[in-house]
């Protein structure tokens, strides 16, 4: 017989040494028990890189965070395709840049720390070498008990490793180096409410409005955006609204921001095209007689179209799809993040044709994999469109335009 240990080994029965020995291989390959669902390998490989970033130094780590985004980006990709099992070939690309990182790092660990990656490595390099032989036969898949088994060797305490949460996960923002402190969700009180009920509503805020007049009275103003799809009537007066929130979140990013000063206006150009490019500075849309979160069909949401599952446990979910400001600052705060990680840092700036801008927007919509996207590194020709149309944009706010965002209106 054949049978698989929760660590991930592969035991032959006696009687499987006569098998031929691709045969024997094929087998093996096709472990008993139901296959990984997609959750739960994004728990698995959330909960080992958080782990295993622990141990490594700087530089290492911050090849772990972008490893993670971007299989976060392939994930949600492969999800929307309708893919029937995409666990296998997430987990060979992710540990195809894992597994040089951490092989990297033993001579520098601990003995202890040492032994426990040796063993975590063997184990997804034994499912790597599975894979290989499964793929030349036509199956092969990846199995909740070995994800566990692989788990254990970087000691998984009284949890599990495959447990999906949306749980705002503190460690994780820290390995991306989302650093600072979210704001408070505010979220919508009138999201999927009738005409009628909205207009009272919509009346009611009006009123809070207008008599308040202390230190709050800025974020009660915000709060009105979470109660408005405008009428062409009200239109100025809603995009002029949109734009103070984008200043002030803008403001609010760089507040602790080592960003050098040539790039920070940059930086608030970049909010603003963008928030233009992905929803015309919408967070809802009237969908009949009710109002409903701006969302596309693979799961953008709102104001900056923050990807619920790529971005999960990084920021609040409610807040992404009920509050236009809260949305507003996750996709300030992540464009902040590809400025100063990447396209800073690996001088996009300085490329043939390259502009830190469009690099931001890129990875924004690609990853860090798809940060030098719009100089043609893997575009296709409806990335390039996608591009091409921010750059549109980008172009248009730089020159002090950004209230040409009416024309998505037909305004």
């Amino acid at each position: 017989m054949i049978a698989f240990s929760l660590s991930g080994a592969v035991h032959l029965g006696a009687n499987e040494s006569a098998k031929p020995k691709d045969m024997q291989l094929a087998a093996l390959a096709f472990p008993s028990g139901a296959r990984a669902d997609w959750q739960q390998w994004d728990s698995f490989l959330t909960f080992a890189v958080k782990r295993l970033a622990q141990e490594l130094r700087p530089a290492q780590r911050d090849q772990m965070a972008e490893v993670f985004l971007d299989s976060r980006y392939q994930l949600t990709q492969a999800v929307s395709s309708g893919a029937s099992d995409p666990v296998p070939s997430l987990f060979l690309d992710s540990w195809e840049r894992v597994s040089p990182i951490l092989k990297q790092s033993l001579t520098s660990l601990p003995p202890q720390t040492a032994s426990q990656f040796t063993g975590f490595i063997g184990s997804m390099d034994a499912l790597k070498n599975l894979a290989g032989v499964g793929g030349q036969f036509g199956f092969f898949r990846i199995t909740p008990d070995a994800l566990r088994g692989a788990a254990r060797f970087l000691g998984t305490g009284n949890g599990d490793p495959l447990a999906y949460t949306l749980d705002i996960d503190s460690a994780l923002r820290a390995l991306l180096g989302f650093t600072e402190e979210l704001p408070p969700v505010r979220p919508s009180a009138v999201i999927e409410q009738g005409r009628l009920e909205r207009l009272r509503e919509k009346a009611a805020a009006s009123l809070r409005w207008l008599s308040v007049r202390s230190a709050h009275a800025a974020e009660d103003e915000f709060d009105r955006l979470n109660e408005w799809v405008p009428e062409m009537g009200e239109l100025q007066e809603y995009l002029l609204a949109v734009q103070k929130l984008f200043g002030e979140t803008s403001d609010r990013v760089l507040a602790k921001s080592s960003l050098a000063a040539e790039h920070r206006q940059l930086y608030r150009q970049t909010v603003l095209a963008t928030g233009w490019q992905e929803s015309c500075w919408r967070q809802f849309v009237k969908n009949g007689d009710k109002l409903t979160p701006l969302a596309s069909s693979t799961g953008d949401v709102g104001l900056m179209q923050v990807n619920r599952t790529t971005w999960r446990s990084l920021y609040d979910v409610k807040g992404l799809s009920g509050d236009m400001s809260y949305n507003g600052y996750a996709g300030a705060e992540i464009l902040h993040q590809y400025l100063t990680r990447y396209a800073v840092p690996k001088k996009e700036d300085k490329q043939p044709g390259g502009h830190l801008a469009r690099a931001m927007y890129s990875a924004y919509n690609a990853g860090p994999r798809g940060l030098g996207r719009y100089r043609g590194v893997r575009q296709s020709a409806t990335w390039k469109k996608v591009d091409d149309g921010f750059w549109e944009k980008f172009k248009a706010v730089s020159a002090g335009q950004e209230l040409a965002v009416k024309s998505c209106y037909g305004a």
